[in-house]
């Protein structure tokens, strides 16, 4: 293997010497960092480099701020840095949460260590050798000899000047990634790279007295290498794996060490690495301080909107039930019927109780286990599961001791939660078709305002009640030559008591393959794909048919305990109860999350109490009233003009508060649209909920009544604002992609603004409802794209002077309420470097949101691009030059339009889900997700 970068590393001790210096016993490799035109990068330029791309990918971190956590990773590693020659590079060492257990650093000094890494390490020593190793990438300036070549070869850039010319080049570099992709998929000296920081990173922990194998030790661990670093037939014949080879160097470097470079540290209490890791792992805070300044008021609304609740289930015992929303879990006893206490879980995996009901059992998508003790009311274990390859689905048996994980190879495997060791795997359990992803896409895309268990899942996977069994299958689905469905079934089931693979009898493989819920210890019910009339409920393993079912293809699931099926959706309802001794439908309910336990069943009420009924008669035995939980997934959030009205609304219940006196007239369910009018009411669109049809209902804020107004009949219609925005095929057996009619009218009378037809390609619309404002936007290539354009000297002029048009925009900006062009605007994409996600026009600004996380600000009288910030959800003053943005969750920063200048930024301990300017942009409107109300005073930069 060919080492160039390791040629540039000796010992610095002439350079010592030269200058008059008595040699220390161990010194650090000298690097050749600054060979000519390798780094055009001063150190105060990599800081100003490392913002930029912290500010491009910080939102999709998670930092946690609490210096009582991240204290010891920085004392880790200000003990290594002393050791290393001065540098002016700023270190920071942050703690992040990530799917996997990681270290990365940015230009400029900034170290970001996951949790999942402090919790994989079994010592102080191996995680000062990741850091070591990861400060040694930084000493070596690899991100900045990295980000030069990438300036150079992408966009011929050799030289970089202040703070806003670095921002510049570096968002130039991200609009062209799709122009030259291979030069950003380039890897050469990738391999010589880590070697080199490997070798930095060890003098470095050696002196600060860390051991020096304990990095080898780890990256081994880490890569399941097992030891292994290749051998001379490996070699021979090159298939010795890149973590072999890595561990090798290691461990040549480990041995040439000079016995001087190793030293003893003093270390504290005994223990005292795995107290503070615990600390780590186990924490459940917000991960964010506030930090305000300007506050005119604070409050929280009373009473709150409580969020929809999307699984319930009692404990085994039915003493117990928990009810998970999205963003917690909480608990209730059942006898009397009233809330115990809560779990932050936002995003969680539906929660389970353990098999004796004594603990909680919490984890997420990034596999990090909780599991909290229903006795104590706390957090009881927490671990963070490390696995080689990300899950794209999984499940976690009943006692929370194993998880089964379908990766991204499609490669199908149990993993001991305690150990992180793979217990048993089958390779390639799964092999969609093409036409599999497209109906999984489809149902998506269908199911997107529902919320249930199922969650698009691509295989089927369930333990058994008592965690025993774990079984799995899937089907393909296929078009055969005769034009009908062709399905290939695929299962297997396991024992954990034993840990061996269980044979599958009779109709087993079918049934698994379909569809299945285990209804019992030693049965399950599954669905037969080919005919679903023909599902069977079946003992396990044995396969013996119990009884025939007729089911359709909807998701079964069992209750916590009873002779009955839970299946999601039925007809008009989003669950229906089935009784396996008669087999017959005999309840629905309207919200999909629902339990039973013997002859009791616990449901939503519509008002957001939480209802304990008996289910011969399904009468109310007891209710409560949940407490106040932080705001999920909104449908609408909007305020009026004068700020004095708040409407939101999640996916089945929605409110609407009078600020001014402190009061919640209105508690209904759902909305999908929402406007405050001037002659007193709130205008809001009702989905369909038998027996009432969709309509715009309107509710006065004076009388707080509430009326119905026409039923809202097309399929393709939103309420934006004050305007329904209606869009239908020109003809009957017309699609929606083209040659369609798009209507515009008046929420609150029905009637009709405008119309357009577009006979060509129908556009993407945007609605500003304040500015009343609409955005159609096309692809260029699209003919009604062309046709505009052609029509527009300044456009043809511009698009002539536009490199490659594929993948960028053109825009039209019209007047919602009378469809009258404003202005049209071309945007450059870099060949489709970054896509459009959001785009709204407010005053003399065209404010564009992309998939760079970047919010993009554009002339709409002359189309000219005035600046380029990262983070969205933009707001904009329409009276003073502000630009409001988020972009890490919880901090809202200021920028001044006229300079694209930060004038300000405001940090909350929660993330926004609402800001807006008042009307004479004085002051800034801001709810978080705690239902807590913020009014800031913002009138110093808004002149």
């Amino acid at each position: 293997m060919s080492r160039p970068a390791l040629l540039v590393l000796t010992i610095a001790f002439c350079a010592l010497i030269a200058q008059g210096q008595t040699p220390r016993p161990c010194q650090p490799p000298a690097l050749q960092t600054n060979s000519p035109g390798s780094n055009i990068f001063t150190e105060q330029q990599e800081a100003d480099l490392g913002d930029a791309i912290a500010e491009h990918i910080q939102r999709n971190l998670r930092v946690i701020d609490d210096d009582e956590v991240t204290g010891n990773l920085s004392r880790i590693g200000q003990r290594i840095i002393k050791h290393l020659p001065k540098t002016n590079l700023r270190f920071q060492f942050l703690l992040v949460d990530l799917p996997d257990a990681n270290a990365f650093v940015l230009p400029g000094g900034r170290i970001y260590v996951s949790r999942k890494l402090v919790a994989l390490a079994l010592t102080e020593d191996e995680l000062g050798g990741v850091i070591g190793h990861e400060i040694g990438h930084l000493l070596a300036r690899q991100q900045s000899i990295r980000m030069t070549r990438l300036m150079r070869d992408v966009l011929g850039v050799t030289e970089v000047k202040d703070r806003r010319d670095i921002f510049e080049k570096y968002n130039q570099l991200m609009e062209n990634s799709a122009r030259k992709p291979k030069a950003f998929a380039r890897s050469e000296g990738k391999e010589d790279d880590q070697i080199v920081a490997d070798q930095v990173g060890l003098f470095a922990v050696a002196s600060a007295g860390y051991d020096p194998q304990a990095n080898a030790q780890f990256f081994d661990r880490l890569t399941e290498n097992k030891g292994k670093t290749g051998s001379f037939f490996s070699e021979l014949f090159g298939t010795t794996r890149p973590e072999s080879k890595r561990v090798r160097e290691m461990i040549k470097l480990v041995a040439t060490l000079p016995p001087g470079c190793i030293e003893a540290r003093e270390t504290g209490p005994a223990g005292d690495f795995q107290r503070w890791q615990a600390a780590v792992i186990n924490y459940t805070g917000s991960g964010r301080r506030e930090s305000l300044h300007a506050v005119l008021k604070k409050y929280q609304l009373d009473p709150p909107l409580r969020g929809e609740i999307n699984h319930l289930r009692f404990s085994p015992d039915g003493k117990l039930v928990l009810a998970q929303d999205d963003s917690g879990i909480q608990v209730l006893s059942v006898e009397p019927f009233a809330a115990m206490f809560r779990i932050e879980a936002p995003e969680a995996k539906p929660a389970q109780f353990s098999p004796d009901s004594q603990d909680v059992i919490v984890y997420n998508s990034s596999l990090r286990i909780e599991v909290w003790s229903v006795a104590d009311q706390k957090l009881k274990t927490a671990r963070e599961l490390v696995v080689r390859k990300r899950c794209l689905q999984s499940l976690l048996s009943p006692d929370g001791k194993t998880l089964a994980c379908l990766d991204g190879g499609l490669d199908l495997s149990l993993i001991d939660v305690a150990t992180s060791n793979q217990i048993f795997q089958k390779k390639d359990f799964y092999t969609p078709t093409f036409l599999d992803l497209f109906l999984v896409r489809l149902q998506s895309i269908l199911n997107a305002d529902e919320s249930d268990d199922s969650d698009h899942e691509l295989i089927n996977m369930g333990f058994s009640p008592d965690g025993r069994y774990f079984a799995a299958g899937a089907h393909s689905s296929n078009i055969g030559a005769s034009g009908s469905f062709v399905t290939d079934m695929n299962a297997l089931a396991f024992d954990l008591t034993t840990r061996e693979s269980v044979s599958l009898r009779g109709p087993l493989k079918r049934l698994l393959g379909g569809g299945f819920t285990f209804s019992g210890p030693d049965r399950l019910v599954g669905i037969d794909r080919q005919d679903p009339r023909k599902s069977l409920l079946v003992s396990f393993p044995g396969g013996e048919t119990i009884d025939q079912l007729s089911l359709g293809n909807a998701h079964i699931a069992s209750p916590a305990r009873g002779n009955y099926l839970l299946v999601r959706p039925i007809s008009n309802y989003a669950l229906g109860v089935m009784d396996l001794s008669t087999k017959k439908i005999f309840m629905a309910n309207k919200q999909s999350a629902f339990d039973i336990y013997n002859q009791k069943f616990v449901s939503e009420r519509t008002n957001g109490e939480l209802g304990l009924y008996g289910l011969e008669k399904s009468e109310m035995l007891a209710k409560v009233v949940l407490p106040r939980n932080p705001l999920g997934r909104l449908r609408v959030a909007t305020l009026s003009p004068d700020l004095k009205w708040l409407a939101l609304s999640e996916r089945t219940r929605g409110a609407v508060w009078n600020l001014a006196k402190g009061e919640r007239p209105y508690l209904v369910r759902g909305f999908r649209g929402g406007y405050f009018a001037d002659d007193g009411a709130f205008y809001a669109d009702f989905p369909r909920l038998e027996p009432d049809e969709r309509s715009i209902a309107r509710l006065d804020l004076t009388r707080r009544d509430v009326v119905a107004g026409a039923e809202i009949k097309e399929a393709r219609a939103t309420q934006q604002g004050p305007f329904m925005l209606v869009t239908r095929p020109a003809r009957k057996d017309g699609g929606f992609d083209e040659n369609v009619i798009m209507e515009v009218r008046d929420v609150r009378t029905s009637a009709p603004l405008w119309s357009r037809p577009f006979p060509k390609e129908a556009p993407r619309v945007w609605v500003d409802p304040q500015a009343r404002t609409m955005v159609l936007s096309w692809l260029v290539s699209a003919s009604a794209a062309q046709a505009e354009i052609k029509s527009d000297p300044r456009l043809t002029q511009q698009l002539a002077t536009m490199k490659e048009k594929e993948g960028d925009y053109f825009l039209q900006v019209v007047d919602a309420r009378t469809g009258k062009a404003i202005s049209r605007l071309l945007i450059e994409t870099g060949k489709g470097s970054f896509r459009i996600s959001r785009v709204f026009a407010a005053g003399e600004w065209v404010v564009i949101s992309d998939t760079q996380n970047r919010t993009l600000v554009y002339s709409l009288s002359t189309g000219e691009q005035k600046g380029k910030v990262f983070g969205g959800k933009a707001a904009v003053s329409s009276a003073s030059p502000l630009l409001c943005i988020e972009n890490e969750s919880g901090q809202l920063i200021l920028y001044d339009l006229g300079s694209m200048e930060e004038r300000d930024r405001f940090t909350f301990s929660s993330p926004v889900s609402l800001a807006h300017f008042s009307p004479d942009g004085k002051s800034l409107f801001v709810l978080t997700a705690r239902q807590t109300v913020y009014l800031l005073d913002v009138s110093s930069l808004s002149r």
